[in-house]
């Protein structure tokens, strides 16, 4: 006998999320909870292209699936030490790198691409929670803690590239010439 991989129970349209109950997949809840998954999917795909960072990239998952599990209805305690957890990072990171003077695009190393892909994607899951937040269903520690995040993985992928010895990618507009 096989496992169920399958419930059918969303087949019309609607599922159900401890904190609210029954709801259409459409709804700003569930909106974010797929945002947060898209970025924890993505996180998993930098930490198999750059073994180096996998320890970092897990425990980012698992905040976010905490983070996830809060905005559900589970009280995981999710708290500002997970912010300055990122804040060390950051520092960290960013003292390895060199000041950056020129606003720069999404390439060079494969990771470091994936890495400017879940910052964006950080930057998207922030905007829903913050929707959330103003309707009480999520709290501003994630709000923050998305926000810190997302410079986190700016500053990693600006690290990989330096890291594997791939120039990060300086944009040519005219706004960033001075």
């Amino acid at each position: 006998m096989s496992a169920p991989w399958y419930t059918g129970s969303g087949d019309k349209g609607k599922t159900k999320v401890p904190s609210v109950g029954e709801v259409w997949k459409d709804d700003e809840l569930i909106e974010a909870l797929g945002n947060l998954d898209e970025l924890n999917s993505l996180l998993g795909v930098v930490s198999s292209l750059f073994p180096d960072i996998t320890t970092i990239m897990e425990d980012l998952q698992n905040d976010i699936f905490e983070i996830s599990s809060e905005i559900a209805g589970f009280n995981m305690n999710f708290n500002k030490d997970k912010i300055s957890k990122l804040e060390s990072l950051i520092q960290i990171y960013g003292n390895q790198i060199e000041t950056l003077r020129n606003f720069i695009l999404p390439g060079g190393h494969l990771a470091s691409s994936f890495l400017h892909l879940a910052r964006a994607t950080s930057r998207r899951a922030e905007r829903s929670l913050v929707k959330l937040y103003k309707s009480s269903l999520s709290k501003d520690v994630h709000v923050t803690y998305l926000n810190r995040l997302s410079s986190l993985l700016f500053v990693m992928g600006l690290w990989v590239n330096k890291k594997t010895g791939n120039p990060n990618i300086i944009w040519k507009g005219k706004a960033n010439q001075r």
